[in-house]
């Protein structure tokens, strides 16, 4: 379903994406190259995507957003032809914004990645549900590694984690956490580890349930095809865009420029009535409770791409660390998130898309009724107000 056929080897990691990029690290030889190696990332990764190069001592060069959506292909490509042929490059893009849906030109990059030495790693974390996932074997687009989280996709919930390596961009001899099933052989004297990478890199217990509902997850995904998947898609992001884009409280975050977006949401809702902004948490909140729409109000665990979508600076970045870091979390900034799935009616589409637009055209009077908990920024209101 992926392409990986012979050269490849795909592993079951655990806790989605973020489980397979921290074993990646290490896979690679970020850990222990020697010198530092240099790993190129996105403009909108998420933390699980920037964190484990950070601390794997690596030097992170960031890629900055082109003016359509996507990395600079440009600034990508000189920073590769500036960097030290003998280095171990690495670069490491989400294929889609988990944020703002904003799709990334998977082949382009890889193409220039592959051209100059780099190992061509993509997190299909937040664009794995929507879009098609190949390995491009035998092609100047193959990727060595992709990570994805099937607990996000159709029927997924509970799923494991995945990981898809070709076995020659693997440095690593030795599991990157060792246990039970990764051995050949263990002695009072030592001991042999198993030869194929996933054998080594799936210790102990596997969760069998986890792993045949993330199988189960890309076959329903297999079975909608992606052709459907793509004009719905484009359908749902049209509908949303054509009443919110209406509403003048309604502030939709990413580049308006961008060529490819996925119905994936994130919006900050002005406060009539105060002016500023009304709290993501609390319209999040009321949007749970007022209409029974499950959405997320936060950063999306994507904070240096909040920082860009929002304009904080490093002063007023500073000011907000230490505001948060003194318990006042209702200081932490961010926008209310959520998406639309290929199998939602349009008459269930149209619910959620009026619910949002109603709620932010009017969040007065229902606000008044939410107290905040400063110390958690959670809102509650005494009694459920009427919809």
């Amino acid at each position: 379903l992926c392409g990986a056929g012979a050269g490849f080897s795909t592993i079951f990691t655990g806790s989605g994406a973020t489980a397979g990029l921290n074993r990646l690290v290490h896979l690679l030889g970020a850990g222990d190259a020697g010198a530092a190696p240099l790993v190129f990332i996105g403009p909108y990764e998420h933390h699980s995507n920037i964190l484990p190069w950070r601390e794997s001592g690596a030097e992170i060069v960031e890629i900055a957003e082109d003016a359509h959506g996507g990395p600079d292909l440009a600034q990508l490509r000189a920073a590769l032809r500036a960097a030290d042929p003998h280095r171990l490059k690495i670069g490491a893009f989400s294929a889609a914004s988990n944020v703002t849906g904003i799709v990334t030109d998977i082949d382009a990059v890889s193409a220039l990645l592959k051209a100059h030495g780099a190992r061509v790693v993509w997190d299909y974390a937040g664009g794995g549900p929507y879009l098609p996932i190949d390995m491009r074997a035998g092609t100047p687009f193959e990727k060595d590694a992709v990570v994805l989280s099937p607990h996000k996709f159709i029927g997924g919930p509970g799923a494991s984690g995945v990981m898809i390596v070709r076995d020659a961009a693997v440095s690593r001899r030795t599991p990157t956490f060792s246990g039970g099933g990764t051995v050949r052989f263990v002695s009072p004297w030592g001991h042999d580890y198993a030869e194929g990478l996933a054998t080594r890199e799936e210790a102990g217990t596997p969760n069998v349930i986890g792993d045949i509902r993330a199988a189960l997850a890309f076959l329903v995904k297999e079975a909608i095809g992606q052709a459907r998947m793509d004009a719905r898609h484009a359908e749902l992001y049209r509908r949303a865009r054509q009443v919110w884009d209406r509403n003048p409280n309604l502030a939709i975050l990413g580049n308006p420029r961008a060529e490819s977006r996925l119905p994936i949401f994130s919006f900050q809702v002005r406060d009539p009535r105060h002016g500023g902004l009304i709290h993501q948490q609390l319209f999040t909140r009321m949007l749970s409770d007022c209409h029974g729409i499950q959405a997320r109000g936060g950063c999306a665990c994507a904070g240096p791409y909040a920082h860009r979508l929002l304009g904080i600076g490093q002063t007023e970045s500073h000011a907000l660390r230490d505001a948060i870091l003194r318990g006042e979390e209702l200081r932490k900034p961010g926008w209310t998130r959520l998406n639309f799935s290929v199998l939602m009616t349009d008459e269930k589409a149209d619910r959620i898309i009026a619910a949002v637009d109603d709620l932010a055209r009017a969040p007065y009077p229902t606000a008044d009724a939410y107290q905040a908990d400063p110390a958690t920024a959670r809102f509650r209101a005494a009694e459920i107000p009427a919809a």
